[in-house]
């Protein structure tokens, strides 16, 4: 309640809000150039009433630059008079946090319907033909497989066994789901190991306590939260001596581990063959190795390590200068600024003003949850075991000592 009493004082009520919203887009573009703002209005016989709101700041256009080319989508409802919503766009900076020009991009959404309404015929879940709670989950676990499954061969061995335990529906669902846009094995381009929105979700999260704020105050309160992120991860990421971030620097930490016992053949300068149950090859300066990993999530796998560990090359060489800390710091080097509101003006010409929204607030009582991603199975601890899961006291199967 902080906030709205503190916004509220500035930016006025319900109605002024948007007007107030009129003013604070043109103040925040001189005080911050090279941000982005487009404002649209339905035209009524009563004047201009505000539709929607796009922005970007500077600081984040430009941070985009040096974060890996994936940007999440997802929605979240507003708790205002007339509802509405908000459509974040996040990227990862390359120690995972939440925040160039002429390459690829991948986009990265939950499917639901504008983003935001989670329609039956749209999830998963609603398709499994089985009745028990633990063998849908088992069926979800497995779609899951399939879709992380780097190889197409890997692909169509899961694909098939998920196939022979659901009904002829789910696969009339998912023929209408592209292989290329829901499987690493299809996909051409590459994920950074994004499969799903949980960033843009965690952003939404993040400003959950400002969902109720008039217009004017919402995007304010946004701003100021932005602005002192960039600034902590500013005065982070000048303080860290090292070449690749802590993200990056724990990954290969846990390869290493993992692969001590592995036995690596040299065949080239660049291609080496891994030994396990299995064998593997790996390409060093293609970059590339059998399992697709690699090329998927542009970052050496655990059998791309283990070639450029036996090849005694600078296994920094190998990643991606998002991953790197200078990479970091560019993303948090320019700043967000503050709108001052003493200069906001009390009179307003009235051929000018902006009226709310012509929509009208849905009946019933809004939403104080989000809405759920689809085929998002929602984790609780157990008040018996004390564990995460699925299962509550009730249902819990687990032995306590």
């Amino acid at each position: 309640m902080g906030v709205e009493k503190a916004s509220g004082l500035v930016f006025g009520d319900y109605s002024s809000s948007f007007d107030d919203l009129r003013w604070y887009v043109d103040a925040a573009n001189a005080y911050n150039l090279g941000s982005v703002f487009d404002m649209e209005f339905d035209i009524d016989s009563k004047g201009r009433h505000f539709k929607c709101l796009f922005f970007a700041f500077e600081a984040c256009i430009h941070g985009f630059k040096y974060c890996r080319p994936v940007l999440m989508l997802d929605g979240t409802f507003l708790k205002g008079r007339h509802k509405g919503c908000l459509l974040a766009a996040t990227a990862k900076d390359g120690n995972q946090g939440i925040l160039t020009l002429e390459r690829d991009i991948a986009f990265v959404t939950d499917r639901h319907g504008g983003l935001l309404k989670a329609l039956a015929e749209t999830n998963l879940k609603t398709y499994l033909s089985v009745k028990s709670r633990e063998s849908k989950e088992y069926l979800l676990t497995l779609f899951s497989r399939c879709a992380y499954a780097p190889t197409i061969e890997l692909f169509n061995e899961l694909f098939e066994e998920f196939k022979g335990r659901c009904g002829r529906s789910v696969e009339r669902f998912l023929e209408d789901l592209p292989n290329e846009c829901r499987c690493n094995a299809y996909f051409q381009g590459k994920r950074y190991g994004e499969m799903c929105t949980n960033a843009a979700e965690s952003f939404n999260s993040w400003i959950r306590d400002e969902h109720h704020l008039f217009s004017t105050s919402l995007v304010d309160a946004i701003w100021m939260k932005l602005m002192e992120q960039f600034s902590r991860r500013r005065e982070v990421g000048n303080k860290w001596n090292r070449i690749v971030c802590p993200f990056a620097e724990k990954k290969l930490e846990e390869a290493f581990n993992d692969t001590k016992a592995w036995i690596v053949k040299k065949c080239s300068d660049d291609i080496y063959e891994i030994q396990l149950d299995h064998s593997v090859m790996v390409d060093i300066g293609k970059r590339c190795c059998s399992c697709r990993l690699w090329e998927i999530d542009s970052f050496p796998c655990k059998h791309g390590f283990c070639a450029i560990k036996r090849s005694e090359k600078d296994l920094n060489c190998f990643l991606d200068d998002y991953y790197r800390v200078s990479s970091y710091c560019d993303s948090y080097s320019h700043s967000i600024y503050p709108v001052p509101s003493m200069w906001k003006p009390n009179v307003v010409v009235d051929d000018d003003v902006v009226l709310p929204p012509l929509c009208k607030r849905p009946a019933g009582r809004p939403r104080t949850e989000r809405i759920p991603s689809k085929g998002e199975i929602k984790r609780i601890r157990c008040s018996r075991c004390g564990k995460m899961g699925t299962h509550n006291r009730k249902t819990c199967k687990h032995a306590l000592l």
